[in-house]
């Protein structure tokens, strides 16, 4: 899962008792928000254009947004989303679940579920391929941080490979008393579990066809498309699969014929085979080149079906280190949350077509957004008299130096600078430290490391690995959460108080997660206030969220942006 695979630790939420859920409608759904060429025409040849293959066509392993929006042409899940929003429904399964204590979670599945090859979907089918998570050479992350509520700490569960069961189901904590029901028992209580339950986590493998690492070369499809040819890195053919029943499936609508991908492709010739009619969607939706849209503008040939602009589920933001003095005092933190200038970070990031300033944490996208601004200034250039006050508070009136580790690339060198000058005029010394992947990874995930190297900032890029706010905040301010090694919360935020206020939203965002999200609700309240004391400690300082536009053929219909996945809706599209 992109951005944030873990999810909530504990939380004493009630009694074990069964979940309850209540039918849904099945019909097609219609779509919330803009849609560019509405079309229910069937027939045709989608055509696909990507810069790199996805990590994985294996459901179970695959830890992007787009990938997971594309597997929908051939997979389903338990649970899906209502197009155009994060609002769950039931898909294989046929209502989203309610529970009582956030640890026992009861799916029913629908009638008529079958594998491409016309062999019933089970229960137990669902199971084994969550079961697919837990082996260790398998899946190395993503999808696999779901596994901590299912495992028992004092006997852990090795994977299927590994099982000693006869079946190869000996997980205890799923249950499939009978082929049309799944019940989860978690270690611990999680509110949000239905919407793990609608990433590919869900999707149903049938034992008798896993191949392992090599499933992934023809995956078995649950949904309206299956395999029909396949070279890694290169191509990827989808066919319609005769065994789905468009009856069984509120979402699909399986438009095109054919879909046909085409890999490892520049992105300046992807845009250009988009604007000339030869490839009818970019497959990682990251937005096309500057030089692209730079002379689009001018372009009068250019059609505005032919483009759609969003703000991503990305932000872009400051981790703080509260064990690194002087910032281990929160008015030093807040005077730079005051200083930086915003609009410099947006500039960094390539402009207002890339990056708008961001005031909170929750993007946009996401469930429960809020508009608030804790550190307002003039257009957003920061307020050197409040973050000077703040420094005076603190006890360091002339400033302070501070070190910054970053990614090194070129965007994130730019951000870097920036804020460089954006803090040096209150005093405020950045050096920089710009490391490469492993090497990053290897230092913000490890508080002694951090500690011992005096690092007092670190510049991250963040994409929640669900679409509520708990995606974001269970795993960077939950101060239960602090670890040795693989540490999340890198700002090493431990403050009971929001500990306390994150439990109860997740107990009001367990009642509305089968409902629409409501900005003045108990839940959208509720992580409000989380936001609010998060930001008050000045912990993590959010500067932009990321922003593109995307090119379509102008033979593309039914474009839309699906948040939940943070990319156009794959699975809706069609052609003229």
């Amino acid at each position: 899962m992109p951005g944030g695979d873990d999810a909530k630790e504990d939380g004493d939420l009630g009694q074990a008792t069964a979940a309850a859920a209540t039918e849904s409608a099945a019909p097609r759904l219609p779509v919330a928000g803009p849609v560019l060429s509405p079309s229910s025409r069937r027939g045709g040849t989608l055509r696909v254009a990507a810069t790199a293959d996805c990590d994985s066509w294996d459901p179970q392993r695959g830890n992007s947004d787009s990938c997971w929006a594309q597997q929908r042409w051939f997979s389903r899940q338990l649970l899906t989303y209502k197009p155009g929003t994060t609002d769950l429904i039931g898909d294989l399964a046929t209502a989203v679940p309610t529970s009582t204590d956030a640890a026992t979670w009861r799916y029913t599945l629908r009638a008529g579920l079958r594998f491409e090859d016309g062999s019933p979907i089970r229960s137990r089918d669902i199971k084994y391929g969550i079961e697919r998570l837990f082996d260790s050479e398998l899946v190395t992350d993503g999808l696999k941080g779901l596994t901590r509520y299912l495992d028992d700490p004092n006997n852990r569960y090795p994977g299927p490979y590994k099982d000693p069961s006869p079946d190869k189901l000996g997980l205890k904590s799923i249950e499939t008393p009978d082929d049309q029901t799944i019940v989860f028992h978690l270690t611990r209580p999680f509110g949000d579990w239905n919407y793990l339950m609608a990433t590919p986590a869900s999707t149903p493998v049938p034992q008798a066809k896993d191949g392992g690492a090599q499933y992934a070369d023809h995956p078995v499809s649950s949904g309206p498309y299956k395999f029909a040819f396949y070279q890694r890195g290169q191509s990827l053919t989808l066919i319609r699969n005769s065994s789905w029943d468009q009856a069984t499936d509120p979402v699909n609508t399986a438009l095109p014929d054919r879909i046909q991908e085409t890999m490892r492709l520049p992105l300046e010739t992807i845009d250009e085979q988009i604007l000339s009619g030869h490839a009818d969607v970019f497959a990682g939706q990251t937005g096309a080149s500057q030089t692209t849209l730079q002379t689009s503008l001018t372009d009068s040939a250019m059609r505005d079906n032919q483009r759609l602009t969003v703000t991503l589920g990305v932000v872009r933001l400051l981790s703080v280190t509260t064990t690194v003095a002087p910032l281990d005092n929160v008015h030093c933190r807040k005077a730079l949350a005051w200083a930086i200038d915003r609009q410099a970070q947006v500039t960094a990031r390539g402009g207002p077509e890339r990056a708008v300033a961001a005031p909170t944490l929750v993007p946009p996208p996401l469930r429960y957004h809020s508009t608030f601004d804790l550190y307002p200034s003039a257009d957003g250039r920061g307020d050197v008299a409040q973050a000077k006050r703040e420094l005076a508070a603190c006890g360091r009136p002339d400033g302070f130096p501070v070190k910054i580790v970053i990614f090194d690339d070129s965007r994130s060198h730019s951000q870097a600078d920036a804020l460089r000058k954006s803090l040096a005029g209150i005093g405020v010394d950045v050096e920089i430290s710009a490391l490469g992947s492993d090497d990053y990874d290897a230092l913000v995930f490890s508080p002694s490391r951090m500690r011992a190297q005096g690092v007092g900032m670190a510049l991250l890029g963040y994409n929640a690995g669900w679409p509520t706010p708990a995606g974001i905040f269970t795993n960077l301010t939950d101060g239960r959460r602090i670890t040795a090694t693989d540490n999340r919360n890198i700002a090493e935020l431990g403050d009971p108080a929001v500990n306390t206020a994150m439990d109860g939203a997740f107990l009001a965002d367990m009642s509305d997660s089968a409902l629409a999200a409501d900005p003045s609700g108990t839940a959208a309240t509720r992580w409000a206030t989380v936001e609010r004391m998060v930001l008050d400690t000045a912990a993590y300082i959010p500067v932009t969220y990321d922003k593109v536009t995307n090119l379509y053929s102008s033979n593309l219909t039914n474009v839309y942006y699906q948040p939940a996945y943070d990319s156009v809706d794959f699975a809706a599209l069609g052609v003229r």
